[in-house]
């Protein structure tokens, strides 16, 4: 019997509680999968999660959150 995600609202064949992150929702493994790489991702400079601090900006192969950029561009300047 399908079972529908409570995030993407698609019929899937299984779905998982998830609990972490203030979620508490029936997920699809695809939308986990999304959700735990989006909290994973840190920043190169200061290891803090990006989720906190804003998009990621890529620069010299790392990514670097808005306010480490900030803090490389006055220094450069």
């Amino acid at each position: 019997m399908a079972e529908i995600c409570e995030r993407c609202n698609k019929s899937v064949d299984e779905t998982a509680r998830y609990d972490k992150h203030e979620v508490d929702k029936l997920l699809c493994f695809a939308c986990i999968s999304e959700l735990d790489e989006y909290y994973s991702v840190t920043c190169a400079k200061c290891g803090k999660p990006a989720h906190l601090r804003g998009n990621l900006i890529e620069y010299e192969n790392e990514k670097i959150c808005p306010v480490c950029m900030d803090e490389i561009r006055i220094k450069e300047n």
